[in-house]
């Protein structure tokens, strides 16, 4: 589950606001009149006694000029609420105006500085650390790759709409949707050899699903840490530490390192298990089923180096891995 950040509202102190300031500076008006009345009264109700009647007027003196001081405080106080609240305000307005600008430049998909200048908007928004429009932009940029990116990431935009998203991701304003990427079937007279569809791993989903196509290696990230993404009958390519577990659906790994295979069940449905991996290097790969001793991989090219053998989970007997792989000195 993703928690989406924003600013945190909550304190030890309650929060005085604008009403509360306008409340108290009436109140503190209001009780320095009656106080004033009420001296003047005292003072002088009885009749003026020049000599006491002014050490009495000097000694409340201080008294009265505490009473303005407060109602000065709590005046300049409401005003400076009211001016915060407007600041807050103008900016909010100024923030919608980049949201509705940045969604309106996207929709142009056929102009591509207008979607680039439409990315760099919302990074912005991204980056303001706001939480309601930060994820409203995130979800934005999520839109963009679902309608122009489902089924290739040819995309010129899609590293930057990339780098955006990691940058969000990583700020905690995940979409929390989830999305497929799919390689569409070619039309049966389509008779010409095009390149594989290659995907790329795009942040910001709650989680991502490949069918198809080829994966290949991004120095961005490291597989094994792509938790939220499955892969389904897609071609892994050069990447380093990868552990083979539910994430893989009839995939094929391609010179790979590989560093674990959970079970044989994690190469699910793949027509034959040898076939699997292609020049792969199994070098102190940990095996956690021992049916993958039954399975022989040299025909794909695989290998491990001499001063590295795989290991079995939990096994104690020696095991001939040349048997299994090609053993490379």
């Amino acid at each position: 589950m993703t928690e989406r950040r924003g600013r945190d509202t909550t304190g030890e102190w309650p929060a005085i606001t604008e009403k509360h300031w306008y409340v108290l500076s009436i109140v503190s008006a209001m009780f320095t009149a009656v106080a004033i009345v009420a001296a003047f009264l005292f003072i002088f109700g009885d009749g003026f006694d020049g000599e006491h009647d002014t050490r009495l007027a000097q000694a409340l003196a201080p008294f009265g000029v505490a009473l303005f001081a407060l109602v000065t405080f709590c005046t300049v106080s409401w005003r400076g609420s009211i001016s915060v609240r407007q600041a807050n305000q103008a900016e909010n307005e100024g923030r919608a105006r980049l949201l509705q600008e940045g969604a309106k430049l996207l929709s142009e998909p056929s102009k591509p500085s207008h979607v680039s200048a439409g990315v760099a908007t919302l990074s912005v928004l991204i980056h303001s650390g706001q939480g309601d429009y930060a994820w409203s932009a995130m979800n934005l940029l999520a839109d963009f790759v679902e309608d122009h990116m489902r089924s290739y990431h040819g995309n010129r935009h899609r590293e930057e709409i990339s780098g955006v998203m990691r940058s969000g991701d990583e700020a905690g304003f995940n979409t929390g949707r989830s999305i497929t990427f799919c390689v569409v079937e070619p039309e049966e007279d389509y008779h010409y050899d095009d390149d594989p569809v290659y995907w790329h791993y795009i942040p910001g989903f709650a989680s991502v699903k490949y069918f198809g196509g080829e994966f290949p290696f991004d120095d961005e990230y490291e597989i094994d840490r792509l938790e939220n993404a499955s892969f389904n009958g897609v071609t892994i390519a050069r990447w380093n530490r990868v552990t083979i577990d539910g994430r893989f659906d009839r995939s094929t790994f391609k010179n790979c390192a590989i560093t674990r295979v959970d079970s044989v069940d994690s190469l699910n449905h793949h027509a034959n298990y040898k076939h699997a991996f292609e020049k792969c290097d199994f070098s102190n790969c940990i095996f956690a089923d021992e049916r993958m001793l039954a399975v022989d991989f040299r025909e794909g090219e695989n290998y491990f180096r001499a001063d590295a053998p795989p290991t079995l989970a939990g096994g104690t007997a020696a095991i001939d891995w040349a048997a299994l792989l090609n053993r490379r000195e």
